[in-house]
């Protein structure tokens, strides 16, 4: 049988990524030792993992995402800070929270239940309107849930090379190799703590969502988060790129933004999957559905791209901005605004066909974008919050 040079190299960095993990366990085992002594001395070394600190400073600290239910707007970023406004972002107050990881993107799920990934494969839920937040998942959960599937994966295997035809061997060996491989890695994670960061997290409504991340992680939950099921092995994603954003359009289609150009859609609410062709091979940071039934996806170097077939095609939008773009929302009224690195605000009034650029000052990265009550803008990033009338300052 035939073995592609695709394969080879497949297999060369697996080879690679194993030896890695041997150093890494050694690393391991020696920061085990000084968390020892660490313990002994009354100390504890997962800092991350107890309740962030309130501080003054928070709402110019570094934050990462921001979301609205129309009435109150949720922020979140480093440290675990997660803070609330109920006036337009004019004063804010610090929500309760469990960790003290760096919080990537934040959501509402229905008036009262809100949500936020993290690192660490962390997700957090409030059931108050964003005031008190508890840990929903844990990144260790998350490899159990790899571990479990990549051990059905190995038995299916075994099952069929049992039977299989001489000339069908070598696939399936092959693959058996990658399934045990992945076993091994999700049992090494589970035993060291090594978990991986979730990047985003959607709702479709109060029970059925999306959360995803590094290394091809997806997870769907049908019941609120009580039970959450990793979906990953559906994909079409064989080298594990990132998974960045998810959207849906107005028409149902789910489509999962990320590394080197991935475009994932479902049609089914996540049943199947597929890949269509993309037209970018950078990566996209988002992606966000226009009222029209189109859909974008933008990242590296200013790259925006337009769907109005699901998917199935793209067009380039010239926005004449070379500047990063990192997130994006679709307002109520169906303007669209993209945000980015050294201060770039993009903002559409025709569902993404266009873009004027809004000028800003200073350089800021803004990595989270919201509107306000009362219209205007609200972004996130490196100086913590920043409010705009995009309306005033179209360049």
């Amino acid at each position: 049988m035939f073995v592609s040079s695709t394969q080879r190299e497949r297999r060369r960095a697996e080879l690679a990524r194993r030896k890695w993990r041997i150093a890494l366990q050694l690393g391991v085992a020696l920061f085990a030792i000084v968390g020892f002594i660490a313990s002994s001395l009354g100390e504890t070394i997962r800092f991350h993992m107890l309740p962030a600190l309130q501080t003054e400073s928070a709402s110019t600290a570094l934050l990462l995402d921001a979301a609205t239910d129309g009435q109150r707007i949720l922020v979140a970023g480093e440290q675990g800070h997660i803070l609330y406004s109920d006036n337009s972002g004019s004063s804010w107050t610090h929500a309760q929270v469990p960790v003290s990881l760096s919080l990537t993107a934040v959501t509402f799920s229905s008036a009262n239940n809100a949500w936020v990934a993290a690192h660490d494969g962390v997700l957090l839920r409030s059931t108050d309107h964003g005031q008190s937040w508890q840990t929903n998942l844990t990144g260790v959960d998350i490899a159990r849930l790899s571990a479990d599937a990549a051990q059905e994966k190995v038995d299916r295997l075994e099952a069929e090379i049992s039977q299989a035809a001489p000339d069908a061997l070598e696939d399936l060996e092959w693959a058996l190799d990658d399934a045990l491989f992945a076993l091994e890695d999700a049992s090494a994670a589970i035993d060291e703590g090594v978990t991986m960061p979730l990047l985003d997290v959607w709702f479709e409504n109060e029970r059925i969502g999306y959360a995803l991340g590094a290394y091809g992680i997806l997870l769907q939950t049908s019941d609120a988060g009580s039970t959450w099921h990793l979906i990953s092995e559906r994909l079409d994603n064989p080298d594990n790129y990132h998974l960045y954003a998810i959207t849906r359009s107005v028409s149902g289609t789910l489509l999962v933004a990320g590394e080197a150009g991935t475009i994932l859609r479902s049609r089914d609410h996540g049943e199947t999957w597929d890949r269509p062709a993309s037209p970018y091979q950078g990566s996209f940071f988002g992606a966000i559905a226009a009222h029209d039934g189109g859909l974008l996806v933008f990242g590296l170097r200013g790259n925006v791209f337009r769907s109005t077939d699901e998917g199935d095609t793209w067009s380039a939008v010239i926005t004449n901005d070379q500047r990063t773009l990192l997130d994006g929302m679709t307002g109520d009224d169906g303007a669209i605004a993209l945000v980015g690195s050294a201060g770039a605000v993009l903002t559409s009034s025709d569902h993404g066909a266009t873009f004027e650029k809004v000028s800003t000052s200073g350089n800021s990265v803004y990595s989270g974008v919201t509107k306000t009550t009362d219209g205007k803008l609200l972004l996130v990033g490196f100086g913590g919050v920043s409010i705009i009338d995009e309306g005033d300052q179209h360049e």
